[in-house]
């Protein structure tokens, strides 16, 4: 499946395919494309693959960086602001309320109604999800909505601590500076990541469909000018075994 002719790219640029290629757990793929400079600088690229959802929605870093560190609510209050869990968290982020660097990017709140953690969270509270930890109780910045606390189940419903590292799967190309002259680069996928942040060659958990994407000259001007052709998709072929 070829996605992308020869397409050229001045300056910083985000790309991606409209095509979403369907992912179920014996998913074998390569991901490969033709990249080469022509400009005054070397064009830098990531190339990688966005993870979707079964409803369209992509698959966020934060859905996927966890501490892992799962704990239990053991109850809710009326108002919906705050959580009561079977011990204090010692592993999550507990930065203080001017620290704003881990505000933004360390403080979400993944709920797992079922108890289930090794799997998407079925509900996120997003950054900056609560204040200072000083004991069991998590005093939320924003109530959660009713139609959430109604699927939450004491002692079997649990929390974990997810943060955002603001990227996605460079598993083809991370950071490169591509050579003036044509070059592939390319990356093999099988199988799921545990969730716990991005493993090179894997699925995020949950993917069901991907596509792929390049920053094309990333933190770029114009001087830099990157061609790119066949971008592709290729399905592998599974190992056989035979009889000796």
């Amino acid at each position: 499946m070829n996605l992308i002719n020869t397409l050229e790219v001045k300056g910083y640029n985000f790309i991606t395919s409209e095509i979403k290629y369907p992912i179920t757990a014996d998913t074998y793929i390569e991901l490969k494309g033709d990249f080469c400079s022509s400009g005054k600088n070397k064009s830098k690229i990531y190339f990688g693959l966005r993870c979707f959802k079964e409803n369209g929605d992509e698959i966020f870093a934060y859905e996927v960086y966890r501490v892992n560190e799962p704990l239990l609510i053991t109850s809710i209050s009326s108002d919906g602001k705050s959580l009561t869990l079977n011990k204090m968290p010692q592993k999550w982020n507990n930065s203080n309320e001017d620290d704003k660097y881990s505000l933004q990017n360390y403080k979400y709140i993944g709920i797992y109604y079922d108890g289930n953690t090794d799997r998407l969270a079925d509900y996120i509270i997003h950054t900056p999800a609560y204040k200072k930890l000083n004991s069991n109780i998590i005093y939320l910045n924003k109530e959660i909505p009713n139609d959430i606390i109604n699927k939450i189940i004491p002692y079997q419903t649990k929390v974990m601590n997810h943060y955002d590292s603001l990227v996605r799967d460079y598993s083809a190309a991370c950071g490169v500076d591509v050579p003036e002259k044509w070059t592939e680069y390319k990356a093999e996928y099988k199988g799921f990541s545990n969730g716990f942040g991005d493993i090179s060659g894997k699925f995020r958990p949950g993917t069901k469909s991907v596509c792929p994407f390049i920053f094309c000259n990333y933190g770029q001007n114009e001087e830099a000018i990157l061609y790119t052709k066949n971008i592709e998709i290729v399905v592998k072929d599974k190992p056989k075994f035979v009889k000796g």
